[in-house]
């Protein structure tokens, strides 16, 4: 059985920022003709939040605190994380 990045990524968010609203979506499939793609159907995700939940930061700091809480994945596994603030 396939590891499901995509709601191992939501859960720890989620953990972590205490989120109520996000949206995890695998793109992985848009990028398998990529020469540097894994091509492993997950490595290329698209991550919206709300501004709303995550009050008194910055889009930058938003940004860090989630790369910060995906250290390990975007090390090993994630090859493209696009991360949407929806306000």
């Amino acid at each position: 059985m396939e590891k499901n990045i995509a709601a191992d990524i939501k859960e720890k968010i989620q953990n972590e920022l205490g989120l109520l609203h996000m949206e995890v979506i695998n793109n992985s499939h848009l990028h398998q003709h990529h020469s540097s793609s894994p091509k492993n159907g997950n490595s290329h995700f698209r991550l919206i939040v709300s501004s709303k939940e995550l009050k008194g930061l910055s889009r930058i700091q938003i940004h860090k605190k989630i790369y910060a809480i995906l250290k390990e994945e975007l090390k090993y596994t994630i090859h493209s994380l696009e991360i949407s603030i929806n306000d």
